[in-house]
């Protein structure tokens, strides 16, 4: 979200929306760590595109980065975004 942000020039709220994303890959971690052992898994990692080898978050919580060099989170999984012009 920090870097859809960055590329709007917003950057005033870099530092919640870092914190955000850290607190999204938290509890990603909790609740995998919920249903690892789920026979359901690989349906649900198909369906929703998630799980234990698929991920659009890809903080590592061991080694973070500062706020203002984690532009690298998530890169390689942005989407192009096509905004309408003003």
């Amino acid at each position: 979200m920090k870097q859809y942000f960055g590329e709007l020039g917003i950057t005033e709220h870099d530092g919640i929306l870092y914190e955000m994303g850290i607190k999204e890959k938290e509890h990603e971690v909790y609740f995998l760590g919920k249903i690892t052992n789920n026979k359901l898994l690989p349906i649900f990692e198909k369906v929703f595109n998630w799980g234990s080898n698929k991920s659009f978050n890809n903080v590592d919580l061991e080694k973070k980065y500062p706020v203002d060099g984690s532009d690298v989170y998530c890169r390689a999984n942005q989407k192009e975004i096509n905004l309408p012009s003003a």
